[in-house]
């Protein structure tokens, strides 16, 4: 779809308005069934075919296997949350265990400072600018 103005005439932007919103909706439906296909068509196979794997490695007691066209292995994966944030932050602050956190600037408490009027603390950036949002009349 594309927008066709004669050269002298001026933007009507309810048109393009109107046009944006179809291409939004047109690319939302496309993404959503190509993402099924692909989990269906590979990604559901995949999947099964790794615990496939996985077991047989955990059943011979190995760590790979090498095949003709490549080799599969074991690979150990860690995830580590949070489960109370309090009692974490008591640890941290109270024993000084510093290294066990990430820093990063609180986007939320540092723009209700400046809209306080307040400066930024220091070591921080903070950039604002305008784009387009555009929402369909309901």
């Amino acid at each position: 779809m594309t927008v066709t103005t004669e050269i002298d005439a001026p933007p009507q932007p309810a048109k393009l308005i109107e046009e944006y919103i179809a291409l939004r909706d047109a690319k939302k439906h496309a993404d959503e069934t190509y993402a099924e296909f692909i989990k269906v068509n590979y990604s559901d196979r995949m999947d099964e075919l790794e615990r496939v794997l996985l077991d047989t490695l955990n059943k011979l007691g190995v760590d790979s296997l090498a095949g003709q066209s490549g080799t599969v292995y074991r690979k150990l994966s860690t995830s580590v949350t949070v489960a109370d944030a309090r009692e974490f932050r008591r640890h941290v602050i109270g024993d000084e265990d510093w290294d066990v956190i990430d820093w990063r600037a609180n986007k939320t408490a540092i723009n209700d400072r400046v809209e306080n009027g307040e400066a930024l603390p220091p070591g921080v950036n903070r950039t604002t600018f305008f784009s387009v949002g555009i929402r369909r009349k309901t």
